[in-house]
């Protein structure tokens, strides 16, 4: 073989390799918020009774400036809780906010429909799903009603 094919297939490994570090520094340089829940149950009313700490993270390279927490109810109706002050999560910055049980993130201020699902919205209107807030949510409705039901 002659060395111009040598030269060819090292300048396509070399185009190859380039291309796959691009793509890899623009996944990297972008906002990624990881949001999950957590179930806390104090055990009695008195104590604060039942909550969610619902904790966002940002592991992407761009700022996010988290605006709301949203809700949504069983029959798709959605509602936002705007936040006092809009928080914003630089890189490897983290926020938790504590979510009880009978807040508007819970209950629908218009109609008092209960919430089945959370996330967050950004400043540019991006939805960032609160992993596990399905089924805490429901865990806090069931722990709710028994409470009402003794």
């Amino acid at each position: 073989m002659e060395t111009s094919f040598y030269f060819s297939a090292g300048a396509i490994l070399i185009s190859i390799t380039s291309l796959i570090w691009s793509i890899h520094i623009g996944k990297r340089d972008r906002a990624e918020l990881k949001a999950t829940s957590t179930f806390y149950d104090s055990g009695s009313r008195e104590h604060g009774g039942p909550f969610l700490k619902v904790k966002a993270v940002n592991h992407g390279r761009r700022p996010i400036i988290l605006t709301a927490l949203c809700s949504k109810s069983s029959s798709g109706d959605a509602w936002c809780t705007y936040l006092d002050q809009p928080v914003r999560l630089g890189e490897k910055d983290e926020h938790g906010f504590k979510v009880e049980a009978y807040d508007t993130c819970t209950i629908s201020p218009r109609d008092g429909k209960e919430a089945v699902d959370l996330w967050f919205e950004d400043t540019l209107g991006r939805h960032y799903r609160i992993k596990n807030a399905k089924q805490h949510l429901k865990k806090l409705k069931e722990l709710l009603s028994r409470a009402k039901k003794n």
